[in-house]
Parts: C-alpha cells; structure tokens; sequence
C-alpha cells in the first residue's frame, strides 16, 4: 500500500521539501499559464497555448466535491513545495459508470528533481482510489521521459503497453508508455 508523503528530500540540496497538494483555483492561473508554456514542461506534453482567462473559467468551473459523488469531468490541483506554486496535477475522467480516469502532471522547470511530484502524488493517490468511485487511473508518460516513467513506478503504476505514434511532441510523433493503477493493485484483498 502506498502511504502519503508530505516531505521528499531533495537531492541537489539535501533537505526536506514540504509538499502540499490543493485544488487548483481562479487565481492559480497566471501560474498554470507560464509553466505550461516552458520549453522544458512542453517537451513531453502537446500543451496548446490557453489565455490566463481561459484558464481561470475553466478552473472557477471546477466543483471539487463532485469527485466523491461520480459527477464531473475534470479536476486539477496545485501543488506547492515549501510554500511557492510548483506546478499541477489533473486527473480527466473517461467514464464514471466503469471508474476510468485519466492522470496528467506537470511540474515548473526549477522544481523538477527533487522528488516533489512523487510526494504530490503519493497525497492524492489514497484520496482518489478510497474515497471516490474511480477504480483505474491512467497516465501516458513518452517513452523518452525517464523522470516521469520513474514517478509512476515508484507510486505503483504498472506499465501495461506502449502506444506507438501516440503525440505529437516539438514537430514530430511521438511513442508513449500506458501505465495503469488499479484500486485493486493498491488496496490490497480488494476486488
């Protein structure tokens, strides 16, 4: 069973990173709005360039406690590491009927490599697989993003296949893996 982590140690510095995962709100914008256009959050995600008002309406849409009653379609979080916006998890849901999802994140450039969206995961993971409907939680990770790839391992993603051609990523097509959490793989005798 994966535990929640609220501290990671960063390695570059060898101290305790606290992180903290919210809802994402209006006023998270102008920071999802600048991150995502960093070349080094884009260059294993298809970001679209999306204005800050864009970003706050579909962020003031969001209802969170429609994840614990099976409605919605779409959520995002912040995740903040010592205090400062670090970047964003979102998790889209396929089908509520079947519990399918699926999970993107994205971290700003000065905040990759320090372990902090391992953290920020390991806090949402138990609340998404025991106090909601959802029963799988897909990520796609490119076959060339070894960070993300460990994430997902480390949390317990298991990697189910490889979809060829899946992106297009910096002009060309891209292959990605499909990794899968199942609430039966984290809880265990479940199912």
């Amino acid at each position: 069973m994966i535990r929640p982590l609220g501290r990671r140690t960063d390695p570059a510095a060898s101290r305790q990173v606290d992180v903290v995962v919210r809802p994402a709100s209006p006023a998270d914008a102008p920071f999802l709005r600048r991150w995502r256009s960093e070349p080094a959050v884009r260059r294993f995600q298809p970001l679209h360039n999306v204005s800050v008002s864009r970003l706050r309406a579909d962020l003031a849409s969001q209802r969170p406690r429609d994840l614990y009653r099976g409605r919605g379609d779409r959520y995002t979080w912040l995740v903040e590491a010592d205090g400062e916006r670090a970047g964003w998890i979102t998790l889209a849901i396929v089908n509520w009927e079947h519990g399918l999802s699926e999970l993107g994140y994205a971290l700003a450039t000065r905040q990759q490599g320090r372990g902090t969206m391992t953290a920020a995961l390991g806090q949402l993971l138990p609340e998404l697989l025991l106090r909601t409907p959802l029963e799988r939680i897909e990520a796609r990770c490119a076959v060339d993003n070894e960070a993300s790839r460990k994430v997902l391992e480390k949390l317990g993603f298991v990697q189910e296949g490889l979809l060829r051609s899946y992106f297009v990523l910096q002009g060309r097509r891209t292959d990605h893996h499909l990794y899968a959490l199942l609430r039966e793989d984290y809880i265990p005798g479940y199912g």
